[in-house]
């Protein structure tokens, strides 16, 4: 996977989901896909250790129990390649604080299956999510996988 090749590999959050969304936006032109191209990727980071999307219950389980009553942050890389060809890389970064949820409320939001394919295994999004965390300081946007102002900025300048 690319991002444990990167995080082994000494890049920080940052450098790692830029990389990934150029990845991303570079594979989609190899494609066939024509200009203008944007491509994005998230990771949620807690302190050095990064959370992609979890495998199975167990590991959101574990990923959310770990985040519980703590501030994490956000980051998400955007590539954008225009229809002249210039390419341009971006990231941005949000930090969300946990709540201090209970067992039960952790098993009922576990049993929505939300969880499922979100980095971190939760999504600012989902109503049901709300009992997880309790403020977002930055673009909420970013929070939910694409950071609005950023890509308006890339794609609008």
């Amino acid at each position: 996977m690319l991002v444990d090749e990167a995080q082994r590999a000494g890049f920080g959050p940052e450098a790692i989901v830029r990389r990934v969304a150029l990845a991303k936006l570079l594979a989609a032109r190899a494609a066939g896909h024509p200009t203008p191209l944007l491509a994005s990727d998230t990771v949620v980071a807690d302190g050095a250790r990064l959370l992609g999307k979890p495998c199975d219950e167990a590991h959101a389980r574990a990923m959310l129990e770990s985040l519980r009553g703590r501030r994490h942050q956000v980051w998400s890389g955007v590539a954008y390649l225009d229809a002249h060809a210039s390419l341009t890389l971006d990231a941005v970064c949000s930090t969300v604080r946990f709540r201090s949820f209970t067992s039960q409320q952790l098993d009922a939001f576990l049993a929505s299956g939300l969880w499922r394919g979100k980095a971190g295994a939760y999504g600012v999004q989902d109503e049901e999510a709300g009992v997880l965390w309790e403020a977002v300081e930055g673009s909420v946007s970013n929070v939910k996988g694409l950071p609005v102002e950023c890509v308006a900025g890339l794609v609008c300048a």
